[in-house]
């Protein structure tokens, strides 16, 4: 075989037809790689594994034929040895499917239960939403009412000091008034002494215009007392007028923070429940969960224990085929009247491999 300067030289074993390095200067050029590799179980070089092959061609073009009883044994032995790996692939292929089914159950289920803890999740943030919302609101009501009752306290004193200043002021008539009767008492012993002692009027008349003077600047007093009280008693009734209305704010407050206090604990109670409710179904669902996931986890368990069983049986009777092969190609090789194309067909490298 030759080949152009400009094209790549390859070795010309049928079964390598590796690139040979370029040849250089005008000497012999290799036809078979250099490298060492060998073939087959009597690591045959290139060059002699192509005349093996020749040889072999020219044997298979003359006349003569292969027993075919010899062939059909081996062939018995091949099928023999051959079943067992077929079993085997198919076993192993059922429990690769039934493995991946129950792992993608698990997973769908694994899936399931996480999306369900979100949505449970979920409805308790809204809960605690809600329950934040009605204590804020309570608190508003209850700053109302505390703002109410500070007033009303207010109120309150502010009635109290014009109910102090009114009942001074009823206190200081009260007085007028009695030095008022206690004048008009002495004017009347005056005026009884004057009808009878005459005499004495010229004296008297002195002590009747100091008493009148004293009357009269009593009358002004108790007038000016009269009108201090009635300026006390509308403050005080003012006064009245506001704490009701503070009072009437104060109610109103009281109310509103009742109110808001009952709307708190429904909230509560219904945000407790909730959260209960779906406490109890989060640790039943849960509790599902382990139990399907235990349940699987025991299948597969018992799948790859019946799986290594299987294997480890169908392992043994592969060794049993093997040795059992092994034995037919040895007694193969060494039966005298097997034709020399049939030896070297068991040489073949696929054939050194089972022994």
């Amino acid at each position: 075989m030759t080949e152009d300067a400009g094209q790549v030289r390859v070795c010309e074993y049928r079964r390598c037809g590796a690139a040979l390095p370029p040849a250089v200067g005008r000497g012999s050029r290799a036809r078979f790689c250099q490298d060492g590799k060998t073939w087959g179980r009597r690591n045959l070089s290139c060059r002699d594994a192509e005349a093996v092959l020749s040889d072999a061609e020219s044997l298979r073009e003359s006349d003569t034929e292969l027993d075919d009883t010899a062939v059909t044994a081996l062939a018995g032995q091949v099928d023999r040895v051959l079943d067992p790996a077929r079993g085997l692939v198919e076993t192993l292929t059922t429990l690769r499917h039934q493995l991946e089914a129950t792992t993608a159950t698990a997973l769908a289920e694994r899936d399931a239960a996480v999306a369900e803890a979100n949505e449970h999740r979920l409805h308790r943030g809204r809960a605690e939403a809600e329950a934040a919302q009605a204590r804020e609101t309570a608190e508003t009501a209850v700053a109302a009412a505390t703002a109410a009752e500070k007033d009303r306290a207010v109120a309150l004193r502010e009635r109290d000091e014009e109910l102090a200043a009114r009942r001074a002021a009823v206190q200081e008539q009260q007085r007028a008034e009695g030095q008022l009767a206690a004048v008009r008492d002495e004017l009347a012993r005056v005026a009884d002494r004057a009808d009878a002692s005459a005499a004495l009027a010229g004296e008297r008349a002195a002590v009747i215009a100091t008493l009148t003077a004293e009357l009269a600047a009593a009358r002004t007093a108790l007038e000016e007392e009269r009108g201090r009280g009635q300026v006390a008693a509308a403050r005080a009734e003012a006064a009245e007028t506001r704490a009701d209305a503070v009072q009437e704010r104060f109610d109103a407050a009281r109310e509103e923070h009742a109110r808001a206090v009952a709307a708190q604990e429904a909230a509560l109670d219904r945000a407790r429940t909730e959260a209960e409710r779906l406490r109890a179904g989060f640790d039943q669902r849960l509790a599902e969960l382990q139990a399907a996931h235990e349940q699987t986890v025991r299948s597969m368990h018992e799948t790859t224990t019946n799986l290594g069983a299987e294997l480890r049986a169908t392992l043994s009777r592969a060794e049993t085929a093997e040795r059992e092969l092994g034995d037919v190609l040895k007694t193969l090789r060494q039966a005298p009247e097997l034709p020399e194309i049939l030896k070297q067909l068991l040489d073949r490298p696929g054939s050194a491999e089972l022994t």
